[in-house]
């Protein structure tokens, strides 16, 4: 194979496959036929296993497991990281939009869209440029060679001061999961035990992803079932729910986001706290693809599908999440989102706000002020958002000051619902009721008996 194909299509998919994004999948304004052209005369079918250009290779990755989006292809080309060489002379602007648009085409669901993690010599000290891919594989190498506290310690030391790692965090802790369970030799207990919910919970999220990978499709609803029945997990309601939520995750990313089967999956988990709970990993990946795949299971021309069109006992998980979705279509507009959230069916409006809420929070970052602003814009669903911003300060840094520090500044009216929502998260993180009890106190102060009540709820919540 020519070394201009080999090494394009080879690092295309290394990098590709295995990354973060933002926003999902996109289409190229290329020309697909071109495309294929090109894959076949750079002699790219000789390498990888592709069934659009009807190849077998097998010296570089499948592209069909790969599943790169056309936006993923084109980003690679244009902005090579790591070995990559630039293609920026190599090969015109019109011939890359027509490889993405070949090689990232749609088409691609039902196979498992990511690969086990696999050691390598990348050193953190090697992603000085804060190329993501690297980051990735980096932290997972940390990962394996020294565990996975070292490793997620140093996580988030770096979250707080590299803004490349702070953008892929969730996904750099994907991939810390994989290679968690991989250090333990595929023990999904000590794995479990060893992590944080840090990067809303990437790291447990990717442990069960592993574990999925490579098991024939038979044996996927009876490991569901098995997965987290180990007592080190499921003598922790915190590591249950992270276990659980986490098959709603690693199904998805096993079935090439078939969501019907997925959701299936769930419902034959033995009690309702463990289907909800898988029902919210499903839904996540569905809105926020972890590998940048857009699901068939969305519309671009109702913002609210497919919360509108699944079964009533899934509608919790799903609008508990729907604003991902709604953010997308609208180009981020916070204002648009805010209206199709009033346009959802009638019993979920309330939950839709707390989508809003919940992606506010990640939109504003540290900012208090424009989190405060965001939930403004809901109006007498303010207080809906505001409950959804202190769970998601609290789920990201895996611990409660912050979002203490920000009830503090929510309008009085609505101080006791943040405080609810602080509870129902902060109870994951104390392992005993003395110690909750003193958390809340030293947190929440007269909003205490608030934080305590969020604490004892017990249905799960996105």
């Amino acid at each position: 194979m020519p070394i201009v194909g080999a090494a394009l299509l080879i690092t295309v998919v290394t990098g590709v496959a295995l990354t973060s994004t933002v926003g999902r999948g996109g289409t190229s304004s290329g020309d697909p036929v071109d495309g294929k052209r090109l894959f076949t005369a750079s002699g790219c079918s000789g390498c990888h296993t592709f069934r659009a250009a009807s190849s077998t290779g097998t010296q570089g990755p499948d592209l069909d497991a790969a599943s790169p989006t056309s936006d993923k292809v084109m980003r690679q080309l244009e902005h090579p990281g790591g070995l990559m060489p630039s293609y920026a002379t190599r090969l015109s602007k019109d011939e890359k939009h027509d490889l993405a648009a070949f090689v990232g085409g749609p088409g691609t669901s039902g196979n498992a869209v990511a690969a086990p993690f696999r050691p390598d010599s990348k050193r953190l000290a090697d992603c000085r440029d804060g190329n993501f891919h690297c980051l990735e594989q980096a932290f997972g190498n940390l990962t394996f060679n020294e565990g996975p506290k070292v490793a997620l310690e140093r996580l988030q030391k770096m979250a707080a001061t590299t803004p490349a790692v702070q953008s892929d965090c969730h996904q750099i802790a994907h991939r810390m999961g994989s290679a968690a369970l991989a250090h333990f030799k595929d023990e999904v207990s000590p794995a479990f035990v060893a992590g944080t919910t840090f990067c809303f919970s990437g790291y447990y999220h990717g442990i069960i992803e592993r574990a999925f990978l490579g098991q024939p499709i038979e044996k996927i609803g009876p490991l569901a079932q098995k997965l987290c029945s180990d007592k080190a997990i499921s003598g922790d309601p915190f590591l249950t729910y992270q276990c659980i939520h986490g098959i709603g995750h690693g199904v998805m990313i096993y079935t090439g986001y078939d969501m019907p089967v997925s959701l299936k999956t769930c419902d034959g988990l033995q009690t309702n706290f463990d289907q909800v709970s898988c029902q919210g990993g499903v839904f996540m990946e569905n809105f926020n693809s972890s590998y940048g795949v857009t699901s068939k299971y969305l519309r671009d021309d109702d913002p609210i599908y497919p919360c509108n069109a699944v079964a009533e006992r899934h509608k919790l998980q799903c609008y508990g999440l729907i604003t991902a979705n709604i953010l997308r279509l609208t180009g981020y507009d916070q204002e648009k989102t805010v209206a199709a959230c009033r346009k959802a069916e009638p019993d979920w409006v309330s939950m839709c706000f707390q989508s809003f809420g919940r992606d506010a929070s990640g939109i504003a970052g540290t900012s208090a002020s424009k989190a405060l602003a965001s939930c403004r814009l809901a109006g007498d669903h303010e207080g809906d958002c505001l409950y959804a911003v202190s769970r998601d300060i609290v789920s990201f840094d895996a611990g409660a000051e912050r979002a203490g520090r920000f009830c503090k500044l929510v309008p009085a009216t609505h101080r006791e619902r943040c405080n609810v929502g602080l509870g129902s998260v902060l109870v994951s993180l104390e392992p005993t009721p003395k110690r909750l009890k003193a958390a809340c106190r030293r947190i929440s102060g007269r909003y205490a008996r608030s934080c305590e009540k969020g604490a004892a709820m017990t249905t799960p919540q996105t």
